[in-house]
């Protein structure tokens, strides 16, 4: 898995970027969800007033970017071509 952060200075958020991304068929997924949000704690009252800003800013920024064996290096330089594009 290639994972990058998108941050405030790209010139797009990382959720623009990844629509972006699907409209060109570029499939990507974003970081994980902190523990201390997910509902299922929550419930437990498990994290209750607890905070975690370093995992909450990477959860926002973070983009799971294709990773396969079997990308081919044309294809790798369409993901990176398009990314690029965003940079403004």
């Amino acid at each position: 898995m290639y994972s990058i952060l998108i941050g405030d200075e790209f010139g797009m958020s990382r959720d623009e970027l990844v629509e972006e991304l699907e409209k060109k068929g570029i499939e990507t997924r974003r970081f994980f969800i902190p523990m201390h949000v997910q509902p299922v704690f929550q419930n437990m009252g498990l994290f209750k007033g607890e905070s975690y800003p370093v995992a909450e800013e990477l959860s926002r920024k973070g983009l799971c970017l294709p990773s396969s064996s079997g990308l081919k290096e044309d294809e790798i330089r369409y993901i990176c071509d398009v990314i690029k594009e965003g940079i403004t």
